[in-house]
């Protein structure tokens, strides 16, 4: 436990093109979103889990793998289009009505079940041991990126010279796994990265955010039949 009191708060809405019922589908041998869950219960940084969804099913699932869902989502905040800081902002606010106060919050997407209680306690960490108003996860990459132009290709990334990739310095991509954020900043500014950001680096294979039903295979091959860790 920490001396602030936090939140982990995992968004599951029920809908889901690229993967029907995503948040509920299997993964080695239990819902998805029950990883992010179990994460989020055993990070020490973490007071309470709280799943905000507009779905039953998921409501079902996420309780009886020991998340709370004090309340269900409006429709008008589970819509394809619909933007997550609103559905924080409808956590927060909720939870507050009901005499919860947080001081800060962690955000877990339940679509990063690679991401470990570890990762939850190192962001954490580093967000209230340094300076910064926000953290996010992120990995590294050295891959060069282009851009398509009436003139062909266009480095975007790495012009100066033809590096070799071992010689390129990092750059970095957000992953989704981690968000930490002060429950004060957040609802001022509406922006889960925000004023002074720090990266909290995971591996890519750690990385990996289910989007398509090659992201779910992926990560039951990853939880199932990788022994190599290096």
């Amino acid at each position: 436990m920490t001396e602030s009191n936090v939140l982990g708060l995992i968004p599951a809405r029920g809908g889901s093109k690229g993967v029907p019922r995503k948040n509920i589908s299997e993964l080695a041998g239990t819902p998805l979103i029950t990883h992010s869950i179990q994460a989020g219960r055993e990070a020490t940084a973490i007071d309470s889990v709280v799943v905000s969804t507009d779905d039953e099913d998921i409501a079902a699932v996420a309780e009886s793998h020991g998340a709370r869902v004090p309340f269900m989502r409006p429709d008008e905040l589970a819509t394809d289009e619909a933007p997550t800081a609103p559905v924080i902002t409808h956590t927060l606010e909720t939870l507050h009505d009901a005499g919860e106060e947080y001081d800060a919050f962690v955000l877990l997407q339940p679509t990063s079940p690679l991401r470990t209680a570890t990762h939850i306690d190192e962001s954490y960490s580093l967000y209230e041991e340094s300076d910064a108003d926000s953290v996010i996860s992120v990995y590294p990459t050295y891959d060069i990126r282009l851009e398509r132009t009436p003139e062909g290709a266009k480095k975007l990334n790495y012009t100066d010279a033809a590096k070799r990739r071992q010689d390129r310095a990092p750059e970095y991509v957000i992953n989704g796994a981690i968000y930490v954020n002060g429950v004060e900043q957040f609802l001022q500014t509406k922006e889960t990265i925000a004023g002074i950001t720090k990266m909290y680096e995971m591996t890519e294979r750690e990385s990996v955010d289910i989007d398509t039903p090659f992201d779910l295979w992926l990560a039951e091959q990853i939880l199932t039949e990788w022994t190599t860790y290096d």
